[in-house]
C-alpha cells in the first residue's frame, strides 16, 4: 500500500508509513473479516481463552492480573467483564499464595 503523503510503499497491514509516519488509510478491499472485527473493537472472548487464562492464573497469578488490566481497558463491555474476572482470580490467587507463604515462614 502506498502512503498518501510521501508515496512510500508499505505493507498492507501498516497503520503508519514507515518513512514519514503518516497514518495509512486502509481501503475497503484490503480489509478482511478479521481486520473489520478488530477495527470495530469487536468479538467476544472465546470460552477456551476465558478458561485458559483462569487455569494459567492458578499457576502464574501475574498473568491473570496483567490480562485483566488489558481487557478492562477495552471499550467492549463483554471484554471488560472477562477482564474483571481475570483480575479477581489473579489477585485472589496471589493473595492466597502470600498467606500460605506467611504461614510457612513463621
Amino acid at each position: 500500500m502506498r502512503c498518501p503523503n510521501c508515496g512510500q510503499e508499505n505493507p498492507a497491514e501498516a497503520k503508519f508509513c514507515g518513512k514519514c509516519a503518516s497514518p495509512m488509510q486502509a481501503t475497503a478491499s484490503s480489509k478482511g473479516p478479521a481486520s473489520v472485527a478488530a477495527a470495530a473493537g469487536g468479538g467476544e472472548v472465546s470460552q477456551g481463552l476465558k478458561i485458559g487464562i483462569i487455569v494459567a492464573s492458578i499457576f502464574i497469578p501475574l498473568l491473570g492480573i496483567i490480562m485483566g488490566f488489558i481487557f478492562l481497558n477495552d471499550p467492549n463491555p463483554a471484554k471488560k467483564a472477562v477482564g474483571k474476572t481475570w483480575l479477581k482470580v489473579g489477585g485472589g490467587i496471589m493473595i492466597f499464595y502470600f498467606i500460605v507463604w506467611l504461614f510457612n515462614h513463621n
